[in-house]
């Protein structure tokens, strides 16, 4: 072989090595990536059809969906329980063609249901550590420290049996996190537990997993878990995702009426839309109308707007002005108190609609079957 020929093949070889290293530098960006995943069983097909769902590194993803929409079976089928069709990686490898057992170890799943051996607190969390091959001298401090962590530590030579079922929760949750898995998987991690602590839990769970970089996947019925832990969101309706968004983004532009409820969008008005020189003329119910210039994807049914888009428009308060404001009359219903803030049902026609204003916004002339004003900003209009 010539030395010219020995070279191409030596840049050949290189060229081959470094797409190589660049191939698996793609594929290792995903903590998890699948692609065409179904889920099928004898009474139902499609319990699971996600057409493209990945994960990175340090990522914090919310799973939100009705009964049944398939959340829990997307967990399990990440942790390789449950049988699937499709392409599915997990750290970077095909989960078909790897050691499961393996990958398994370097993710942890905390399933809805309190799951906990016939033995003690301590035992427990320590036997996951054990199933790892961890060494026998850095157990027991990692046990403590884990339950410390989750209020439990007093509850390390009690039996799990014995256990209260937020105490079991807590228990739970220190055994899916005391291996330091880079993938957490968790199913409403907050059932059970008292409503004092559950804002607690969660923000241990968020500190704990950014520490080590891990990325979570959170299921959770409860929104305020949500928002205090998710950066991202999908929405997962009869197994498929909906809408895959920042959780900023799916509350506030959520992509049909159905994600607008399941998230808690204080008003949803029907509404009809015509096109005109400058943009939009929007016509809602109770013949309240408003021009719009910003895109609009037709065709649409409703106008969504967060309760906190609303202003009270009155003499004693000083609406921050902004051009192309919005008016609408009406009577108010009812007066919810909360920390710092007040919802005010106002009836406009045979419309109710919900404001949610600063405390120090309500003047003396906002109470009870009193006439007010609300405006909002157009920009703050969303359409589905």
């Amino acid at each position: 072989m010539s030395k010219i020929t020995r070279l191409k093949s030596f840049v050949n070889l290189e060229s081959s090595a470094v797409a190589q290293q660049q191939n698996l530098g793609s594929i290792n960006q995903y903590v998890l990536n699948m692609r065409q995943v179904k889920v099928n069983s004898k009474t139902r097909k499609n319990i699971l059809s996600i057409d493209n769902f990945a994960v990175r590194p340090g990522e914090l993803v919310a799973v939100l969906g009705p009964n049944g929409a398939g959340k829990s079976t997307l967990l399990r089928t990440i942790n390789m329980l449950q049988p699937y069709c499709g392409e599915m990686q997990l750290f970077g490898q095909d989960v078909r063609n790897a050691n499961q057992t393996l990958l398994r170890r370097r993710s942890a799943l905390v399933f809805q249901e309190t799951l906990l051996l016939d033995d003690t607190v301590f035992n427990n969390v320590a036997r996951v550590l054990q199933f790892r091959g961890v060494p026998k001298h850095q157990i027991k401090h990692r046990v403590y420290t884990v339950l410390e962590t989750f209020g439990c530590e007093h509850l390390a030579h009690r039996q799990a049996r014995a256990l209260s079922g937020g105490e079991g929760k807590r228990v739970c949750i220190a055994c899916g996190l005391v291996a330091d898995a880079e993938l957490l998987l968790l199913d409403e991690p907050s059932a059970s537990l008292d409503v004092a602590i559950r804002p607690q839990i969660i923000e241990k769970i968020r500190q704990w997993a950014q520490a080590r970089g891990a990325a979570v996947i959170l299921v959770s019925h409860n929104f305020t878990d949500i928002l205090h832990f998710a950066d991202r969101a999908i929405a997962l309706f009869d197994g498929c995702i909906v809408q895959d968004d920042k959780l900023e983004t799916l509350i506030r532009r959520p992509a049909n009426q159905q994600i607008a409820r399941l998230v808690g969008m204080d008003n949803i008005i029907k509404c009809q839309l015509q096109p005109n020189k400058h943009g939009y003329l929007i016509k809602l119910a109770n013949s309240i109308e408003f021009s719009y210039f910003g895109e609009v994807k037709t065709p649409i049914t409703a106008c969504c707007l967060s309760g906190d888009a609303f202003y009270i428009d009155d003499a004693s308060y000083s609406i921050p002005y902004q051009s192309g404001m919005v008016t609408i009359e009406g009577r108010v219903e009812r007066i919810v108190r909360g920390i710092g803030t007040r919802t005010i049902r106002v009836k406009v026609g045979e419309e109710t609609l919900t404001a949610r204003v600063p405390r120090s916004d309500i003047s003396d002339n906002v109470y009870h079957n009193a006439m007010i004003k609300l405006a909002f900003n157009p920009k703050d209009a969303h359409f589905v």
